[in-house]
């Protein structure tokens, strides 16, 4: 029976996955249909190429890929691929006659965070030795469904998939249900310049299992999504654990949509850099740096005027907002214990460089932080830390709930302004709510508004004071 398996939702799904496509070119018939041809690799094939129309059927991925056509379907049978792939176009950067491949593994279509726990039923690609990252792509429309993949550490990047490392064209994925363990990072998105020539890449990247993505060093280690420059990417509905720097980074790009994930065990689980008009919502993590933290490594050439060369930053927060982002949305998260140095909860941090903004400002605005519940941290809930310019400013922390922390449960330091606090539950941390602002007109000079917030202890005693017991938000 063919499992005929769609894929369509808006902009989030742009791909009908390979039985359906073939269905629907065989139904189209007539003179102008496309031909689809369906590529079989196997471990148990002599053929060491494919080459329609003789032999369809061989054993290295790499040489179906090679062989394929724009549209086309390759089927790949459990086993271990000692290989590197790559998807690109033949002849020009204008010209993709690998747009719409599709990579089915022996696991297609079935979840990687549920029940995949046989290597011998796996499609595994294994590009360890190569020097390159497991799979790479350069084309639009390509569908890569149900492999286990592990990129070489010495690749640069250290990645199990790459999209869009050429220096031109639109690169377009779907990453579902794969397996991506013991790269330095997971899934590498990159958009490598900023002219009209260097166009982003997008993918979306749903119902994957990222774990112990550490391996090799320097840059791009310990992550299982690094989003660099993309457009809109779609995270959602994965599971991270064992990413001991960060379980995602968006850097720089806009409208990354970041939901339903889980994280256990990662380091930090989010980290946001330059980016604009994005959501980090409905995800659940736990553990925070309970295996462990390594740093994330920044390399960074920029003008004279700001700071560039090597950075190791150890990530501080499960939600680390460093600089120069602005219309974020990071609402309705659940998120429960961090060991240091993942020692907050929501930190708009002072720890990243300034030249990793990219040239955006080093604050943040026009953020929004709601409906999170965040415990058991060992220093603060939710933090606007202090530095020159301010971390944040003119944004909103509403309806949060913010419980038993170890030192303040919601902390505004100085030098960030015109910042709305309304509804928040926060209790039993050290200290409950502490604005240290200056230079406003609220109560002891603070520049920030709070309004029935709730909490047993504040540093604004009043009046009115920053908080009131049994006065919050009701969750």
């Amino acid at each position: 029976m063919i499992r005929l398996h769609i894929i369509w939702n808006n902009r989030r799904r742009f791909v009908v996955s390979a039985a359906m496509g073939a269905l629907l070119v065989l139904v189209a018939g007539g003179a102008n249909a496309q031909a689809i041809t369906v590529w079989k690799v196997s471990k148990t094939s002599s053929n060491t190429t494919c080459s329609y129309p003789s032999q369809t059927t061989c054993n290295t991925i790499q040489s179906a890929v090679t062989a394929a056509s724009s549209g086309d379907v390759i089927l790949v049978g459990p086993g271990t691929y000692n290989e590197s792939v790559v998807i690109m176009d033949q002849t020009t950067p204008t010209t993709y006659s690998r747009d719409g491949l599709t990579l089915l593994g022996a696991q297609a279509g079935r979840d990687a965070r549920v029940g995949r726990y046989e290597p011998w039923e796996e499609s595994i690609v294994n590009s360890t030795g190569t020097g390159n990252p497991g799979i790479t792509v350069n084309a639009n429309f390509v569908v890569i469904d149900g492999f286990t993949i592990t990129g070489d550490s010495a690749a640069i990047p250290p990645a199990g998939i790459v999209v869009g490392s050429k220096s031109s064209g639109y690169y377009w994925a779907q990453i579902l249900n794969n397996i991506l363990e013991n790269s330095g990072t997971g899934v590498f998105l990159y958009r490598p310049g900023s002219d009209s020539v260097h166009r982003s890449p997008y993918a979306v990247i749903e119902h994957d299992l990222f774990r112990d993505n550490t391996a090799g060093t320097g840059a791009n280690v310990g992550f299982g999504v690094f989003s660099s420059g993309a457009t809109g990417p779609v995270i959602t509905e994965n599971a991270f654990t064992g990413n001991k720097a960060v379980a995602i980074v968006i850097s720089g790009g806009d409208h990354a949509e970041v939901t339903n994930n889980t994280s256990e065990d990662d380091g930090a689980f989010v980290a946001y850099v330059g980016a604009i008009q994005s959501l980090f919502s409905h995800n659940r993590g736990k553990k925070f740096g309970h295996k462990g933290v390594v740093p994330v490594v920044i390399n960074i050439s920029s003008p004279a005027s700001t700071p560039a060369g090597a950075y190791s930053i150890y990530p501080d927060a499960a939600i680390d907002i460093g600089p120069g982002n602005s219309h974020l949305v990071i609402s309705d998260n659940d998120l429960e214990k961090g060991e240091a140095p993942i020692s907050n909860g929501i930190a708009f941090t002072n720890t990243f460089p300034a030249a990793a903004a990219g040239g955006n400002p080093t604050y943040n605005y026009y953020v929004t932080v709601e409906n999170n519940k965040i415990k058991g941290f060992p220093e603060n809930g939710i933090v606007a830390e202090e530095q020159s310019g301010g971390t944040l400013i003119y944004s909103w922390i509403l309806g949060n709930e913010v419980l038993d922390n170890g030192s303040d449960g919601i902390s505004i330091q100085d030098s960030n302004y015109n910042i709305s606090l309304f509804d928040n539950q926060v209790e039993g941390n050290l200290l409950d709510c502490n604005d240290a602002t200056t230079g406003g007109t609220g109560p002891s000079g603070i520049t920030d508004i709070w309004l029935n917030d709730a909490g047993n202890s504040s540093n604004v005693t009043g009046p009115p004071p920053l908080c009131t017991p049994g006065r919050g938000h009701d969750h």
